[in-house]
């Protein structure tokens, strides 16, 4: 069993009832939505999402752009993005040859759940 299905399995047994689509796993926890992406050329890349937590235009790009930078800057594995229309938040790591889902999982989503408030409090702040 590779990687993806054993996170996928992971997840169905937590009771988050997954979805398999051809580029990720996509799941609801606390109400919101998260992906689960992974890269072809590189098994043991994991990277959970919380798409589009902030809806981006012309008038507020800049201020989701130093807010996205400030979180970057002061939170470890996060990855904050401005993307053409939404800030996406991640969390990417580097698995090893058995990774223990039950650790990595529940850190990992406690960690971009945290940084999503961080995301507002920071925007609220500007």
């Amino acid at each position: 069993m590779n990687i993806i299905d054993e996170l996928y399995e992971y997840l169905a047994n937590e009771g988050l009832r997954p979805q398999k689509e051809e580029y990720g796993i996509f799941f609801r926890y606390q109400m919101l939505n998260f992906g689960v992406f992974w890269d072809e050329e590189d098994a043991h890349f994991l990277r959970i999402s919380i798409p589009n937590i902030f809806d981006v235009d012309d008038n507020n790009r800049f201020d989701a752009l130093m807010v996205c930078n400030a979180l970057n800057m002061e939170r470890k594995v996060i990855k904050a993005m401005v993307t053409e229309n939404g800030v996406w938040i991640s969390a990417e790591q580097l698995l090893d040859q058995n990774p223990v889902y039950e650790d990595i999982v529940p850190r990992t989503l406690g960690m971009l759940l945290e940084a999503r408030q961080g995301f507002i409090e920071h925007l609220r702040n500007l």
